[in-house]
């Protein structure tokens, strides 16, 4: 083996030295070569010895050299991160309401050089959905820093992902219900029977002509105008499907203002459509299923459902609509504040809109069933308006009355306590009756055209009666002096009163509406058994208690405005339940005075319940205030009572 690559020359044949291969030959005969030239083997068999290729001494330099290249530029640009990550970090604790100029540019990474740097070039915002804006902030710097420029695949993946991360993040609702585990709604091609397509047109036109008329004002807050005549326009030429939510909306928006327009004309075929389309809506609300996604088309047509349901007396139904669509609200974001870049500010504005008309029934529906709201106030974070309109102030008052009066947190607290708090929204309240009564006033002196409202003053004395009948409820937590044997204040007895005079006046204005018939039982649906009506509760406990007539008499009216012989609803559950609390406060009176006997026809009217009642516990048993065994109702149980009588009001029973 050593005598192996040795030359007659003595020269040795060290693998090392060696530039070339085995030879040809020795490689076909697959043997040793001692890589001579020629090899001793190829000397043996007497061939000629060829070489077909010379191995290069040099080595081509390998591609390893330049990607560690690349990973050392990827380093130095993740040291760089690092630090900024270091300074972003540092400029957390900088206090956050400190005024930045808008517009400014995002800032890049790459322009950071300290802290103050930093957040000069950070664009502000308070609140950005759920999420804080210096992550948001930091994450766009990254994308738009380490972008496609000298990017892998496996980085450009990465930004591709961060990108829609930050899409994700500025407008949680582009992306809402992309992976909803909610049933689609159905769809249709062809639907119900419609009004006539004529008469939808000359309707939507009178309707965007008389777009400041009251309640097309309220129905423009739930959607634009415009986008509800789209809706239509999308069922009555189906190229594509519509679903349940478009049929919803489209016959709840028709039924307003088929109805607004028999007001003003009084064509009796455009009552017939509206009926139609009243129909076609309780069906389709009926159909929706109980899991709904979230987009705010849905959340208009559960408050048109819940509008529809309060005029009808349901407030149970309406608060089921309701409490959907504020979770709905909430889960999309529109109570909170965004950043302008975010989203159309049209679209922003009607999504605001949308969210104070949910906001302002969820506040009402919630005081009226004595349950706390499903929107807390402390949870807005929409900017607040100097020239806040009057229902979403009243709906602030309505939701602060139930938490700080009657809530069982409220009713449990000290009776100075609640008084001062009751004070204090007494006078918020005043302030709002006060413009009601301002604005009723300048209403009523200017001169009737074509182009005003003919409902304006009925609608503004029925917004003055919900306040009244608020001021009511609060006054009512404010209590008495110590031994006095009077339940109520007497300034909540005189606010009482007052909203017994505006019910009359309201009751003369809506009897009026001769081309309307339902109105007056709209009207008693909206201001007596939705607000909730509690001046008959504060006058019937006085009345009893002090055998007071005039108050009795003021009850009697009360009672005797609820029947109204031009419609078949005449006799009605209202207007049976007043009637027979009255025949029993009036019984109870004159059991009580000896001088005037009992009247049979009230004792025989009186169902058993009523009959069986002691009303002892409103008065003295005699009738007279001085010596006698007084047992006041508590504010808590009068409270309760009064709930008692407005579930009954809900429930559609006839006595």
């Amino acid at each position: 083996m050593e005598s192996r690559g040795k030359h007659e020359d003595g020269r040795s044949n060290g693998r090392l030295a060696i530039a070339r291969r085995s030879c040809d030959q020795c490689r076909a005969r697959k043997i040793g070569c001692d890589r001579g030239s020629p090899c001793s083997n190829c000397i043996s068999a007497r061939v000629n010895c060829t070489h077909s290729a010379i191995a290069s001494n040099t080595t081509a330099p390998k591609q390893r050299v330049l990607i560690s290249a690349q990973y050392e530029q990827k380093i130095d640009g993740i040291v760089r991160s690092v630090d900024s990550i270091k300074l972003l970090l540092e400029g957390l604790n900088v206090s956050s309401d400190t005024k930045q100029p808008e517009g400014l540019p995002i800032w890049h990474l790459n322009q950071v050089n300290s802290v103050g740097s930093l957040l000069e070039h950070r664009p502000v915002c308070e609140s950005l959905w759920d999420h804080p804006v210096q992550i948001i902030d930091f994450v766009k710097a990254v994308v738009e820093d380490r972008g496609p420029r000298d990017a892998g695949p496996e980085e450009s993946e990465v930004l591709s992902s961060l990108k829609s991360f930050v899409q994700t993040l500025e407008d949680p609702t582009a992306v809402r219900g992309l992976s909803s585990p909610f049933p689609e709604v159905v769809k249709y091609r062809t639907g119900p029977s419609m009004p006539p397509l004529e008469a939808v047109v000359a309707v939507l036109r009178w309707a965007k002509d008389h777009a400041r008329y009251t309640r097309m004002v309220w129905v423009s807050q739930i959607l634009p105008l415009e986008k509800f005549a789209e809706i239509c326009r999308k069922i009555y030429f189906a190229v594509d499907d519509y679903s349940e939510v478009d049929l919803i909306l489209a016959n709840g928006y028709l039924s307003y203002v088929f109805s607004e327009h028999v007001i003003v004309s009084g064509r009796q075929d455009y009552r017939e459509y509206f009926v139609l389309c009243q129909n076609n809506l309780h069906n389709a609300l009926s159909r929706l299923p109980l899991l709904l996604p979230a987009s705010m088309e849905v959340i208009a047509a559960l408050t048109l459902g819940a509008f529809n349901a309060i005029e009808n007396s349901k407030a149970t139904m309406a608060w089921t609509f309701i409490s959907t669509a504020s979770d709905l609200c909430q889960r999309l974001g529109y109570h909170r504040l965004r950043s302008s870049r975010e989203t159309d500010p049209s679209r922003r504005s009607a999504q605001e809109s949308l969210f104070w008309t949910v906001h302002k029934h969820d506040k009402s529906l919630a005081l009226r069933l004595g349950q706390p709201s499903n929107i807390r106030d402390a949870e807005i974070t929409l900017p607040l308006n100097p020239d806040e309109p009057r229902p979403t102030r009243l709906a602030r008052i309505q939701g602060k009355v139930y938490d700080q009066l009657y809530s069982p947190a409220g009713l449990s607290q000290l009776d100075a306590e609640r008084g001062h708090r009751a004070e204090a929204l007494a006078v918020e309240l005043r302030g709002l009756i006060d413009e009601t009564r301002a604005e009723i006033s300048d209403a009523t002196s200017q001169s009737s055209d074509g182009e005003t409202d003919p409902m304006r003053v009925v609608y503004l004395q029925c917004e003055l009666l919900c306040q009244s009948s608020l001021l009511a409820l609060i006054l009512r937590a404010v209590p008495t002096a110590g031994g006095s044997l009077i339940l109520v204040s007497e300034d909540c007895l005189v606010v009482a009163r007052e909203a017994m005079d505006v019910h009359h006046q309201c009751m003369m204005g809506v009897g009026g509406c001769k081309t309307d018939s339902s109105m007056v039982m709209k009207y008693i649906n909206w201001a007596i058994l939705h607000s909730p009506f509690v001046p008959f509760s504060i006058l019937f406990t006085h009345a009893v208690q002090f055998s007071d007539y005039a108050d009795v008499a003021r009850l009697d009216r009360f009672a005797a405005s609820l029947r109204y012989e031009d419609s078949a609803e005449s006799a009605t559950h209202p207007y049976r339940l007043y009637e027979l609390l009255c025949q029993a406060a009036r019984l109870y009176i004159e059991s009580n005075n000896t001088s005037l006997p009992p009247d049979p026809t009230l004792i025989e009217n009186l169902p058993d319940t009523l009959g069986q009642f002691d009303f002892a516990h409103f008065g003295a048993e005699t009738g007279n205030t001085d010596g006698g065994d007084v047992r006041g109702f508590g504010l808590s149980d009068w409270y309760y009572s009064n709930q008692q009588i407005m579930n009954l009001l809900d429930e559609d029973v006839m006595f």
